[in-house]
């Protein structure tokens, strides 16, 4: 029963991901993560209010970024893929959405990162954790966009 439960406690990440962390290689993998080039990872789901407010304004702040130094990048953390797919439709419709996104179905990433809180958005710089913002931010365009410039980008 001991070793089931340190197997349990060792496999299960405790904390979310912080500012200075460095990236599980699974996740570098899975996400396609390169080094030189800044990340800004969206976790997101089509039942989060939030999410719904925020994606229109990241996509706002995409369409300003120098895309071959940064790339957002959506994960959709809904468990029925249809529902995912679903809504990533209706914001691609609405032209909303404009990233890339990757369907977390199984949780497998956002287990990994364990964000405290829906949406919330991870900077990556050379597979480390550079900035974490929980919840709902007003103006999260104008932040992302202001984040970008003390980075030199």
């Amino acid at each position: 029963m001991q070793k089931l439960l340190l197997f349990l406690w060792l496999s299960t990440p405790l904390f979310a991901y912080q500012k200075g962390d460095v990236l599980d290689e699974r996740v570098i993998k899975k996400m396609g993560i390169e080094e030189d080039k800044i990340y800004i990872i969206d976790f997101f789901a089509s039942w989060c209010n939030s999410c719904k407010k925020e994606i229109p304004l990241i996509s706002n702040a995409n369409e300003k970024i120098n895309k071959t130094k940064i790339e957002i990048i959506g994960v959709d953390v809904d468990k029925d893929s249809k529902k995912a797919k679903a809504f990533q439709a209706t914001l691609l419709a609405e032209k909303s959405l404009n990233f890339r996104v990757i369907d977390d179905v199984d949780n497998a990433i956002v287990k990994i990162f364990n964000p405290k809180a829906m949406p919330a958005i991870f900077y990556i710089k050379d597979r480390k954790v550079l900035k974490v913002l929980y919840g709902a931010v007003d103006k999260i365009d104008k932040i992302i966009l202001e984040d970008v410039k003390m980075l030199g980008l």
